[in-house]
């Protein structure tokens, strides 16, 4: 794609030249020597008309809908066209609300460049287009959506034409500024704009554009009558016409964006200040097609549903746009650990275990269904009630992403855990002593491993592969509650010595900042080897100790050589252990579960023998 670069000097001779849209939008990333454009900007800041200065001092026209050539007259000819209209939001009086309009503009996938227009008080949209039906097409030549088109000048003008306007339709519902309405053709152009930080995205998706109305062939003779499927010109524009009526109702009185992570569209009504985004379900969808009906549109429900739910609405990523917003404002200040320390506690790990965490969970809203681990860390902030830890936890996520925190998992619900593991932020599995330990052993740790989980969407027809965005903390009231020996090093137990400072709400945009640029320096999000057993050997006070843990350590205790004691295998300890105090005290609990019991104790030596294994251990004199 090459854009053209027209120069007509003080005596109106043409002069031009090309560039690839690449090369363009390095060209415009600084000024020239003798600041042409600084000083245009400069000049229209005291006049109310630059045109007597545009005479005096000729600068570059920029033609992006296509690229032309001279004729033998020294006249513009299209040579190809590109595929490309120009979409201008002025008035702009602040660089914030320059900004504002660029990033909104990145938000919709046909947006192939933005940037600061000539003046300095608006921006450009490049919008990628593509001819739709083209099968159908009655122009000569050929198309490739990807690349130039054969088209006669005629042509292009009216691809253009209808391209902008629904461009415009589109964007504007995103827009924070009205777009400029203007004699659109093949030819509009606009003066060298300045940018030093331009958007460009090559990978753009081209916005089908219906250029005309299709054609219609009926034949008729004395024995038969046939007539094409292809709508006759008429119908075609009667359809077009209330298509567009519908979406400039439905556009003019609300918002729409589709929800990428809970995967529908939400609306929001602008008459109504105060409303939240809502999703639109059933109901809200009839309540629209009432709404476009008793406006005097003629549409039914299938008509608003095909567009609500159609790739015209721009798509919205609640978690992407938060973090971006954050990206590159950290103070260099360490706000993750000072988090951390409003937690009292002895545990001399914890500031260090809750960094690597915390990137974890926002590493983690980041993954993709290909990525192979979730983060399987897990906070376990252990203290009696009333101490804060339900509020420090609710903290954690900024009000713009507070949607995505739930305390109220029911895990004996497995549908609902990995639906709420797939679109919530970070799960708070409170009262964490009351999941028992099968579940602790069994599914808990299961879905703590998780990268992705397959569900059904809400108001979906299938199940579907999600990537997992949930992060886990827990809370208890009780210091024994670790059941799964194994499990234990994905738990970051820290035992509270006072209440969780809670008055001050954190500051989110550093947090987060400071997040971001972690990751983007590649920091560890997850714990090493090292690391592992370090929780490992530090949760073991947290361990819930069975009967017969408790009767062994009445009976037995480890020793340090063989001179010391001997070794006995868990069965026979076991046996003696039911000889001494009876089978009912040591139930539940089977010889496989005390084995795995006896292998975690600390300071137990054992060895594997041919038949099975043994312990180092001798009998407390009693």
């Amino acid at each position: 794609m090459k854009l053209t670069l027209v120069l007509r000097d003080k005596k109106n001779a043409l002069k031009l030249s090309t560039k690839t849209i690449e090369s363009f939008m390095e060209r415009i990333k600084s000024d020239t020597k003798d600041r042409t454009v600084g000083r245009r900007r400069e000049q229209i800041r005291y006049t109310e008309s630059i045109e007597s200065y545009d005479r005096q001092f000729p600068s570059h026209l920029i033609y992006p809908a296509a690229e032309f050539e001279k004729d033998e007259n020294d006249n513009l000819r299209m040579k190809t066209f590109n595929g490309v209209v120009a979409l201008t939001v002025e008035g702009l009086e602040t660089a914030a609300e320059v900004e504002a309009v660029k990033r909104a503009a990145q938000i919709l996938h046909y947006t192939l460049a933005a940037f600061i227009g000539p003046s300095g008080k608006e921006v450009v949209i490049l919008v990628r287009i593509e001819k739709l039906n083209d099968a159908y097409s009655t122009i000569s030549g050929t198309y490739s959506p990807a690349g130039a088109t054969y088209l006669t000048e005629e042509e292009a003008d009216a691809l253009c034409q209808e391209g902008h306007r629904l461009a415009s339709a589109i964007y504007q519902g995103i827009l924070p500024k009205a777009i400029r309405q203007e004699a659109i053709s093949v030819r509009s152009c606009f003066h060298m704009p300045l940018d030093e930080n331009p958007y460009f995205n090559p990978k753009a998706v081209p916005l089908p554009v219906s250029a005309k109305p299709l054609v219609v062939r009926t034949e008729t003779n004395e024995t038969e009558h046939t007539e094409s499927l292809v709508p006759s010109d008429e119908d075609a524009q009667e359809v077009s016409r209330k298509t567009r009526q519908l979406m400039d109702f439905l556009n003019a009185h609300y918002q729409f964006r589709y929800n990428t992570i809970m995967g529908y569209t939400e609306y929001r009504d602008t008459s109504l200040h105060y409303m939240d985004w809502q999703p639109v379900d059933d109901r809200t969808m009839k309540g629209l097609t009432m709404k476009v009906r008793l406006a005097g549109i003629d549409a039914r429900d299938h008509d608003v549903r095909r567009y609500v739910q159609s790739d015209l609405i721009r798509p919205y990523n609640p978690i992407g746009d938060y973090l971006w917003e954050q990206y590159d404002k950290w103070d260099g200040k360490d706000h993750i650990r000072r988090l951390a320390r409003t937690v009292p506690t002895k545990n001399p790990h914890w500031e260090d275990w809750f960094y690597t965490w915390f990137l974890g969970m926002v590493r983690q809203w980041q993954v993709s269904n290909f990525a192979k681990y979730g983060n399987q860390a897990v906070p376990l902030l252990i203290s009696t009630q009333g101490w804060n830890k339900t509020t420090f936890c609710e903290q954690l996520l900024p009000p713009e992403l507070s949607w995505g925190y739930t305390g109220n998992l029911q895990m004996d619900d497995k549908r609902q855990v990995l639906q709420q593991m797939a679109q919530m932020l970070l799960i708070n599995l409170d009262e964490f002593n009351q999941i028992s330990p099968k579940t602790q052993q069994g599914f808990l740790k299961n879905i703590i491993t998780l990268s992705s989980v397959k569900i059904k969407r809400p108001y979906g027809r299938h199940v579907e592969d999600f990537p997992r965005r949930a992060s886990f903390i827990a809370t208890t009231n009780q210091a024994d509650v670790l059941a799964d020996p194994s499990g234990s090093r994905r738990f970051l137990s820290v035992e509270l010595t006072g209440p969780i400072d809670v008055s001050t709400p954190p500051n989110y945009e550093q947090l987060y900042a400071q997040a971001m640029r972690a990751l983007h320096q590649h920091e560890s999000y997850y714990f090493g080897p090292a690391e592992t057993q370090e929780i490992q050997e530090w949760n073991r006070r947290f361990s819930v100790k069975t009967a017969a843990e408790q009767f062994f350590l009445d009976y037995f205790e480890p020793a340090t050589d063989e001179k010391d004691g001997q070794w006995i295998s868990a069965s026979a300890i076991f046996s003696y252990l039911k000889e001494e105090v009876g089978v009912s005290l040591l139930k539940p609990v089977s010889l496989p579960v005390f084995g795995r019991k006896l292998t975690n104790l600390p300071g137990l030596q054992k060895r594997v023998t041919k038949y099975n294994t043994e312990y180092l251990v001798k009998r407390k004199k009693r």
